[in-house]
């Protein structure tokens, strides 16, 4: 079990690894000590022999030691993450902080995905360079919440431990002021990814964005621009498998463009003007069509039409009355993979015909379309209308970065 123990003697951080192994992070000086050295080291011994002294009156022994490192812990984040856009920093190299939030790893794959799929739209022709320069914004921003976070949370593992009553109310949802339970809170939301947040730029679209139709950010949206797309299982239509929404497309450097259709009976003609739109030769999709779009196999699930979008349509229906011939206009009937019905009940939306509609805070008879962007993080929120509105709106989104522009 993951735990921390303190003593007079100092702390030491318990995590069961894999091979019935377990690490160890072993406090053998500090900050506070009158012969303090930042550089200090020290033996293998010496660190068992500080584990023994910070357990006692208990014991511990070795039967083997696998890796052991001595390292003082600091905080640290570049003043920069990129040169010129040309050469990138990422991970430990422009952000360093203690091991206690488990973060150090979690926070390099992040950097690294948020900068990898954004070079290959620009190097592909798909975006303008500039798209670049919102690496940084976005990722050192979190960086900085994160150290923030960090040294808190290091000092709490410094500070007394707990009582069970506490943690028992952090886990609870009662309301309660005291510190370990709120940092205890952002803790969950770090480790798990669901508390990094983007600030506003051309990606993730606000008020201030170039793209100003009223049909953006619907009013109701619990969908923030900039955050991890809501979770939500619905059933595909081709096979009735219940899936994870936010889990169906790869990171394959592909927009994923959610329609969440509404009740068919009431949006049909709103989604079939949607949907020739797309067609329409001056819309951001049709833009983006792949050269061979001809030779593209039947198999294809995710990318049949463009390389850099992939459509997906929920319709709030249960499945057995839905027909993709009938009730799904042609390009989005291409990706009948990704034809869902929202038909899978929900204990946080117990009321809801439609549960991942009322999840995402849209129209459960009139829908709406979210831009999800390769990274799974939220672009922008639609209403999904009748007549070229949606389309058009979703235009402007796209032209606030793409290489080729739409109107």
């Amino acid at each position: 079990m993951k735990c921390t123990i303190h003593s007079e003697h100092g702390s030491i951080m318990v995590i069961p690894r894999e091979d019935s192994m377990v690490r160890l992070y072993i406090q053998i000086a500090s900050s506070t000590d009158a012969d303090w050295n930042p550089k200090k080291t020290a033996t293998e011994s010496q660190v068992q022999e500080s584990a023994k002294r910070i357990l006692q009156p208990y014991s511990i022994e070795w039967e083997r030691v696998e890796w052991y490192s001595v390292y003082p812990i600091g905080q640290g984040i570049s003043e920069r993450y990129t040169l010129d856009q040309r050469v990138f920093l990422g991970g430990d190299a422009c952000h360093t902080h203690s091991p206690k939030a488990g973060q150090g790893m979690n926070t390099a794959f992040l950097d690294a995905l948020n900068l990898a799929w954004k070079i290959h739209a620009v190097e592909s022709g798909f975006a303008d360079r500039h798209l670049l320069e919102t690496y940084e914004s976005e990722r050192k921003s979190v960086a900085e919440s994160l150290l923030d976070f960090d040294n808190r949370y290091a000092k709490l593992f410094s500070e007394r431990q707990p009582a069970a009553s506490e943690v028992q109310a952090a886990s609870s949802g009662e309301p309660h002021e005291n510190e370990f339970i709120k940092t205890f809170k952002e803790a969950c939301e770090f480790t798990s990814g669901y508390g990094v947040a983007y600030g506003a730029n051309c990606l993730n679209w606000s008020p201030n964005h170039p793209a100003q139709s009223p049909l953006m950010h619907p009013k109701g949206t619990k969908l923030r621009p900039g955050s991890i797309f809501i979770n939500a299982d619905v059933t595909r239509v081709v096979d009735a498998n219940v899936i994870h929404l936010e889990q169906e497309v790869p990171l394959n450097g592909s927009f994923r463009i959610f329609i969440f259709a509404g009740n068919p009976c009431v949006s049909r003609q709103a989604l079939l003007d949607f949907a020739n739109g797309l067609s329409g030769a001056r819309s951001f999709y049709a833009a983006y069509t792949r050269p061979d779009v001809d030779k593209v196999s039947h198999h294809e699930i995710h990318n049949p039409h463009s390389l850099f979008f992939t459509l997906c349509t929920v319709l709030a229906s249960k499945r057995s009355r839905i027909e993709i011939s009938r009730d799904v206009p042609d390009v989005l009937a291409r990706y009948r993979d990704h034809v869902y019905a929202d038909d899978i009940w929900d204990r946080r939306v117990p009321n809801a015909k439609a549960a991942a509609h009322a999840k995402m805070g849209l129209d459960e008879e009139k829908g709406g379309v979210v831009v999800v962007r390769p990274d799974g993080y939220v672009g922008v929120v639609a209403s999904l209308v009748e007549g070229s509105g949606t389309v058009d709106a979703l235009n402007d989104y796209f032209s606030a970065f793409c290489a080729k522009k739409f109107s």
